[in-house]
């Protein structure tokens, strides 16, 4: 099986904390109140949905400004739950595995397939630094197979419609849907990333973190109802928003709280792991969702590389992510 180029290791700012601070320095992220959580019951109430996505998404915005070197791998956790939740809206014949090895495993310059170019797009959203939403569109169509320059989204509405975040969220999603004469799938997946992009713009986040699709979907996936779905531009959308952005945001707080935890194992073991690229090795199980063994060939031989994951692994530092013999993966 064939493998995708390597993915570059994130450089840190200055003054950011190191990779190899312990965990416990970096932040200390308490477990979210368990009334900030939305009913389970459909259609919240307006003020109460607005309330608690407020709530949540400040949660999640004190992580993002601590900065901590888990974040690079916890985007693209939030990426690879986007886009099996869009792959399962979309019945592609894939999972979560399936996207794994799409992007890991797949031969740089290679065609990872429809699924492996919706997950592709998703870390890209992830993982590039977010400079003007506006500039999704350009860079993620080709990969959902929209074509270039069928979608351009006017800047004044999106920008302009409300202070609250959530609210230019709701209302960038709407115009990218109106800005084609007929939306298609790929073109809603597209919006709630506009929304995504937009949301992280309006909070100052270095980038976007993929928190709607998933949220918006879940109804519709669980109940096999494409109408418990709400669709940009309707009425009862802005609170469909709030609502979705509320349970994503508490689902990403959850996510984040364990791989703080786990980067802190990683680090207490990373001593007893011999390898001459361990520093390396930390630094991108930090910072992607999967690691291959052979990523960290540039330090070592191919060999040594699966004996230092193998060894992780053994001292309960990471996980092996796939069950199988051979091409195996890696990651906290």
């Amino acid at each position: 099986m064939n493998r995708s180029a390597p993915m570059p290791v994130p450089k840190r700012s200055a003054g950011s904390p190191s990779a190899t601070a312990p965990a416990s320095e970096t932040l200390a992220l308490q477990g979210l109140p368990g009334w900030l959580r939305t009913p389970a019951v459909p259609g919240p109430a307006a003020t109460e949905a607005a309330f608690a996505a407020g709530a949540t998404l400040a949660l999640l915005d004190h992580l993002m400004r601590q900065d901590p070197p888990e974040l690079g791998v916890w985007r693209m956790r939030q990426a690879l739950t986007a886009a099996t939740a869009c792959a399962a809206w979309l019945r592609l014949r894939t999972d979560l595995a399936g996207l794994r090895d799409a992007e890991h495993l797949t031969r740089a310059g290679d065609d990872p397939g429809p699924a492996g170019r919706l997950h592709r797009a998703w870390r890209r959203l992830a993982a590039e630094p977010l400079r003007d939403p506006l500039t999704v569109p350009a860079r993620l169509a080709p990969l959902l197979g929209i074509p270039t320059g069928l979608v351009a989204p006017a800047s004044g509405p999106a920008r302009e419609a409300a202070d609250h975040p959530v609210a230019a969220a709701a209302a960038a999603a709407d115009l990218t849907l109106r800005s084609v004469p007929v939306p298609t799938p790929e073109i809603e997946i597209l919006a709630w990333m506009m929304a995504d992009a937009t949301l992280a713009h309006r909070l100052g986040w270095s980038a976007p973190v993929p928190l709607l699709a998933t949220a918006v979907l879940h109804a519709s996936l669980r109940q096999g109802s494409e109408r418990r779905r709400p669709q940009p531009g309707t009425a009862g959308w802005l609170t469909a928003c709030h609502a979705a952005y509320a349970r994503a945001a508490a689902d990403a707080h959850g996510r984040a709280q364990d791989l703080l935890r786990r980067g802190e194992r990683l680090r207490a073991a990373l001593p007893a792991a011999r390898f001459r690229g361990r520093d390396r090795g930390l630094a991108l199980f930090l910072a992607d969702d999967a690691v291959a063994p052979p990523r960290l060939v540039g330090t070592g031989s191919d060999r040594a590389a699966r004996r230092f994951c193998d060894r992780l692994v053994a001292l309960g530092a990471v996980r092996e992510l796939t069950g199988r013999p051979t091409f195996r993966l890696y990651g906290l």
